[in-house]
């Protein structure tokens, strides 16, 4: 699947698969547990087919990203704003922009991992290798990566390569809150 990749503020489009971990094998079901689960699956097959057809369906980053979105021009970056536009701003992911094109990105997380540990580096405190995406990919897709990745959120690009959305693992969330069970493995 292809995503978008910054580097340095350089952009690529990249191929992404998911990497191989030898702890997350899916496990067998015992004999018993298909025995239990074929009676009731013709059921639920139906009744989750009716809500499926019925459900509203969200396919891309565009249907659900967050816009306009808050960003520090690197011009401005230090520490002490990105904090505090994150504050104001009740946002715990903020990308660092150069003439609207992402250059990076930092994380609530990690500026408080900077003060906690008292290593204030004003040249190298932010992300400058960031996965994004394109409005038109694949929720599932985004998900992957979030999870594979671990991260908490993916900048929407435009053609440009400038920032235009943003997807948090919390929206992601929120969209299976909203509309129930989405079909990971189509």
């Amino acid at each position: 699947m292809p995503f978008i990749f910054i580097d340095n503020g350089g952009a690529a489009i990249k191929h992404y698969h998911s990497p191989e971990s030898p702890l997350l094998k899916r496990a067998e079901k015992s004999a018993s547990t298909q025995k239990v689960e074929s009676k009731g699956n013709q059921q639920r097959h139906s009744a989750y087919q009716e809500h499926h057809n019925t459900s509203h369906q969200v396919h891309t980053a565009e249907e659900i990203m967050s816009f306009p979105v808050v960003s520090l021009d690197q011009s401005q970056a230090s520490i002490k704003k990105a904090w505090e536009l994150m504050q104001n701003n009740d946002i715990k992911h903020l990308p660092i922009t150069q003439d609207k094109k992402l250059i990076g990105i930092v994380s609530e997380r990690d500026i408080l991992k900077i003060y906690a540990l008292k290593n204030v580096n004003e040249d190298n405190w932010y992300h400058t290798k960031v996965f994004a995406a394109s409005s038109t990919m694949d929720i599932h897709q985004l998900s992957q990566v979030l999870f594979d990745e671990h991260i908490g959120s993916l900048p929407i690009l435009n053609g440009s390569q400038e920032l235009i959305g943003m997807i948090t693992r919390s929206d992601i969330l929120k969209l299976s809150s909203q509309y129930g069970p989405m079909e990971f493995w189509a």
